[in-house]
């Protein structure tokens, strides 16, 4: 998750410094000298001397001219990627500026997020009525390819660019998912991806609230309490929080989300190298609206940072149960710093903490109960994926608008007749996610989520 902090002017000098600095540090990791420094160990007067032969010999001996540009955002990318840390990134104009798209919550794009994992372009969380999600992208997928070209070595800035593009437009990617022995490809229609942030009922024939949280923006705490607040009119009896596909957000809205439910003690604290940073965020009486009613987190592998902060929150104060399957596993915080030039960097400055001093970082948080959802099989998986590229799921819901037993048992017939036959699970599950695309989304899935039925069964069993 990001904190971004009040914009501020950096002058040239100190921009100038950090390059450098970044030369020491980068330098430092790659060994030894021979010679002058004692011990072999690179200083840092001879690092500053390194940095600028090679700079003279590459701008006058190169066989081709590079601009200077170029070769100093090269540098600090080299900087920061000597970090370890994939979240750790340098933006150049053009990609500080896809940032900032980023969180206008509506842009051209696939709608999934990503992450550098093992060196591997990695699927972090598809977001919900996306391109991505429809398609079939899942969490961990890793992206081998686009367009045909290997993505082995690329960086989250260069992927952004290849995923993005006009409303409209196709683009090709490669995947490898774990416990599948072949190459998934997946040719996906980009789309004017809109973030709502928050969706929610009462479950029909209960009196228990449901509440969808799809992202952790700025507006998240307050449209939260609003629902929460007309739940306790309702006189509703429990509360289920989905936060499955979350991938994050702000750290604050985690807070003050988690401080909701929970009216007293350390909902999350953050450590990092400079212990005068370290926060500890504690519960506000104040601020509660729930405190004692049954609640059920639902989260999943694609839930991941502020997700995470809350789930461990509810689940160390024991506040309610968390139903699903592992979270991802982030638990870092970044600070994005604006720079001179229209640069920015995203920094990890911290890591965060579970009430329990538990650090989830790619460890993730392990559910309460089990709950695994209903998966295509193999030849699902590779016979959904064709239909999609023949657009014959989607020009069968232009001319069958209505998701009823006549219609699946047409679809049925439709791609058996294509040698491309789906089990029952997958052929109603895609018909149906297809036929409720977008506006027409039904807030809950009762005929094929099994977390949110046992959620629903394990609150009845509350009372």
């Amino acid at each position: 998750m990001e904190q971004k902090p009040n914009k501020t002017w950096i002058p040239r000098h100190r921009i100038i410094s950090l390059g450098v600095a970044f030369v020491l540090i980068f330098a430092g990791t790659w060994g030894q000298l021979q010679g002058k420094s004692s011990g072999g160990k690179i200083t840092q007067e001879e690092a500053t001397d390194l940095f600028y032969q090679v700079l003279q010999y590459v701008k006058n001996d190169y066989v081709e001219e590079v601009p200077s540009d170029e070769l100093m955002f090269g540098a600090i990318r080299g900087m920061l990627a000597a970090t370890g840390d994939e979240h750790t990134r340098f933006m150049d104009p053009d990609q500080y500026k896809e940032l900032q798209v980023d969180t206008t919550g509506k842009f051209g794009g696939l709608g999934i997020e990503i992450s550098i994992r093992d060196n591997t372009l990695t699927v972090v969380s598809p977001i919900e009525d996306t391109p991505a999600m429809r398609a079939g992208l899942k969490p961990g997928d890793k992206i081998v390819e686009i367009e045909k070209e290997s993505t082995q070595g690329i960086s989250i800035n260069d992927a952004v660019k290849k995923l993005r593009g006009e409303p409209g437009t196709k683009v090709s990617i490669s995947v490898v998912r774990e416990g599948i022995d072949q190459v998934l490809y997946y040719t996906i229609v980009r789309d004017i991806i809109r973030i709502e942030v928050t969706a929610s009922t009462v479950i029909p024939d209960t009196n228990i609230g449901y509440v969808r949280l799809k992202q952790f923006s700025q507006t998240a705490p307050s449209e939260i309490r609003a629902i929460l607040e007309d739940f306790k009119k309702k006189n509703v009896k429990a509360v289920i929080l989905d936060l499955r596909w979350n991938p994050g957000g702000l750290l604050d809205a985690a807070v003050e989300i988690s401080n909701l439910f929970i009216k007293e003690g350390v909902i999350v604290s953050t450590r990092g190298r400079k212990s005068a940073g370290d926060r500890v965020f504690r519960a506000d009486p104040r601020k509660v609206v729930l405190p004692n009613t049954p609640l059920v987190i639902l989260a999943n592998e694609g839930s991941a940072s502020a997700s995470e902060i809350v789930t461990g929150a509810v689940k160390d104060h024991n506040r309610g149960i968390f139903i699903g399957t592992k979270t991802f596993g982030k638990g870092s915080v970044q600070s994005v710093i604006p720079l001179s030039y229209d640069t920015a960097i995203a920094l990890t400055i911290q890591k965060y903490y579970t009430p329990s001093d538990v650090s989830i970082h790619k460890k993730g948080i392990q559910p309460d109960i089990e709950v695994k959802p209903l998966e295509f099989t193999k030849e699902d998986q590779r016979n959904y994926s064709i239909l999609r590229e023949k657009e014959i799921l989607q020009n069968f819901v232009k001319t069958h608008k209505e998701y009823n037993e006549k219609n699946i048992q047409l679809f049925k017939a439709e791609i058996e007749k294509a040698n491309l036959p789906l089990s029952d699970f997958a052929l109603k599950q895609s018909l149906r996610q297809e036929t409720y695309n977008g506006d027409k989304r039904p807030v809950i899935d009762l005929e094929f989520d099994v977390q949110l039925q046992k959620a629903i069964e394990h609150l009845k069993k509350k009372g």
